[in-house]
């Protein structure tokens, strides 16, 4: 006895349409980049959710995230192949919620009515924010990749109300308005079914639209305000070292070579106040490495300005020795300032999650040993002013002069208008992904932050320009200026308002040198003074919520006989 064939309608209900959202949501971000499919991405699957019982629901929206996010993190394949698999199944169980969400608050709004949808709508965002916000911190640390306000990068006006809520409220104003664009469309059609003239409006768009109009005009109004007069000369160094030479060791002396030539030729004349190059730049730990110390000494000297870089880092002395992801000053006389030792790791590809206990999961990952993690953050002072043209000569064997600003009183400063010192917080790889590891430099009082990454372990994907889009809304929510400088790319500078200044194209070889204008750092947002409220506030919603909906359930009469599911 053969089971019956479901029809096309069951399975365009059941699969297509959870399929065809995720497909849209995968065209909103890079390398596509088309922001508008986002505004409308979610309305198949509220289709597809339509009179849907939760269990169903949440089949159809775990459908729905295994391909958005199987479209969108694929790339972590090139590192791990099973990782990434366990990776996109777990994470597509997020959207798997959203899709149980979004059907039990569909089931509030059978009808037409404006009033009951707009609150279904807000509801929906609620809780699709609550689910974001528990995607970004439990877990292995969180995964805050790709929210559906990121999305939005490049609609950059629109954007500034994240200066308020963080992303979350551009997630949350999409989600919204996703909502009433299937209430109106399922009017329409069930106007068009019932032959009833279609002169009824949408309020709940209406709504939605004038929020949308807002938060532009907002935006609109703080991108326009007049920039800052203070600047810093940045030089950033983009060496290009392909992945697979990375660690070689005979390949040392190409990678020492390569950043000797591009600071001489590209940074040093720049003449610039601070030189930064990407994450584990050196071949070896700077501290513990006779070349790798050498290289930056000479380069710093020669430049006369500080030079950032990263490198690994060790406690030899400590039982058991630990290695550190880090970030390194070094200044001019040679002295090596605060090391900064990167805090939020990411796991398989820097350390291998409870290898204690399941010793398996070092199959998983192609490194060798799990680093450590950083304890705090480290905000560092540039000097800027009064040194000399030449701080240093070479005379082929090495640097063997160096000249001081004291030394030379008749040297002018520079510093873009001032001699005030310059402060500034570093975060490495996808830290500039993690909003609350921004805050705490900001409460020092911090002028621009920096990036140091490597994305060259995802090869020619689009990793690189996803990394760049999530790490757009980091400078829009503290409102302070984010410089990247990455190996393979892609090595940027934004703004303070979220635009991208100037960018190396990835896969090239280069040094990006910007003066960058430096925001009043008496600028507090809103979202850095009071964090995640706006999260708080949806994860509330939510809970009373879902205590509402269980108390109506519980006091339904037993008598009442089961509704049959009209769900295909």
């Amino acid at each position: 006895m053969s089971l019956p064939r479901p029809s096309l309608n069951v399975l365009i209900v059941r699969f297509f349409l959870p399929a065809l959202a995720g497909l849209l949501l995968v065209l909103a971000y890079p390398p596509f980049t088309s922001g508008q499919w986002a505004w409308v991405a979610l309305v198949p699957l509220l289709a597809a959710l339509e009179n849907c019982p939760t269990g169903e629901a949440f089949r159809r929206g775990y459908l729905a995230g295994l391909v958005f996010f199987g479209g969108t993190v694929w790339w972590v394949g090139h590192v791990t192949l099973a990782g990434t698999v366990v990776l996109i199944a777990f994470l597509a169980l997020y959207l798997g919620l959203a899709g149980a969400w979004f059907a039990r608050l569909l089931k509030l709004a059978p009808a037409d009515s404006a009033a009951r949808n707009l609150l279904v709508a807000i509801l929906a965002a609620a809780g699709w924010v609550t689910i974001e916000w528990i995607r970004a911190q439990l877990l292995l640390g969180g995964f805050p990749w790709n929210q559906l306000g990121v999305s939005q990068h490049r609609a950059v006006p629109l954007s500034q109300v994240a200066t308020i809520t963080g992303v979350y409220g551009v997630s949350a104003l999409l989600c919204i308005v996703n909502f009433t664009f299937y209430f109106t469309g399922r009017r329409f059609v069930r106007s068009l079914r019932q032959r009833l003239p279609i002169r009824r409006l949408s309020w709940e768009f209406y709504v939605a639209m004038f929020l949308v109009a807002g938060s532009f005009l907002f935006g609109m109004d703080q991108v326009k305000r007049v920039p800052p007069a203070d600047t810093v000369r940045l030089s950033l160094v983009q060496a290009n070292i392909p992945q697979t030479l990375k660690w070689e060791p005979g390949q040392a002396r190409m990678i020492i070579d390569r950043y000797d030539r591009l600071s001489r030729e590209w940074a040093i004349p720049y003449r610039p106040d601070l030189v930064v190059w990407p994450e584990t730049a050196t071949p070896n730990a700077i501290r513990y490495d006779a070349a790798s110390m050498t290289l930056v000494t000479n380069i710093s000297a020669l430049a006369g300005v500080p030079l950032l870089t990263g490198s690994f880092d060790y406690t030899p002395y400590s039982d058991p020795p630990e290695g550190f992801n880090a970030a390194v000053l070094v200044q001019p006389d040679g002295a090596i300032g605060p090391i900064y030792r990167k805090i939020h790791l990411v796991p398989f590809g820097e350390y291998v999650p409870w290898a204690r206990w399941l010793p398996f999961m070092k199959k998983l990952t192609p490194i060798s040993f799990s680093m450590a993690r950083g304890t705090e953050p480290v905000v560092y002072e540039l000097a800027r002013g009064r040194r000399p043209e030449t701080v240093a000569e070479d005379d082929g064997e090495g640097v063997r002069v160096r000249l001081s600003a004291a030394d030379d009183p008749s040297v002018a400063g520079r510093g873009g208008g001032g001699f005030a010192p310059v402060r500034f917080g570093v975060v490495i790889c996808f830290e500039d992904t993690v909003a609350e590891l921004f805050r705490p430099y900001l409460d020092s009082g911090v002028d621009f932050m920096v990036n140091l990454t490597n994305d060259g372990w995802f090869r020619e994907s689009p990793a690189a320009e996803m990394h760049l889009a999530n790490a757009v809304f980091r400078a829009i929510e503290t409102r302070r200026p984010l410089v990247r400088a990455t190996n393979h790319g892609i090595t940027a500078v934004i703004d303070q308002f979220g635009f991208v200044r100037s960018r190396l194209e990835p896969f090239t070889e280069g040094c990006l040198n910007v003066e960058l204008p430096l925001p009043d750092t008496a600028t507090v947002t809103p979202y850095v003074r009071r964090g995640d409220l706006f999260v708080a506030q949806c994860a509330v919603v939510t809970i009373i919520t879902l205590a509402v909906l269980v108390i109506l359930r519980k006091r339904r009469p037993p008598a009442d006989p089961p509704v049959p599911s009209s769900c295909p």
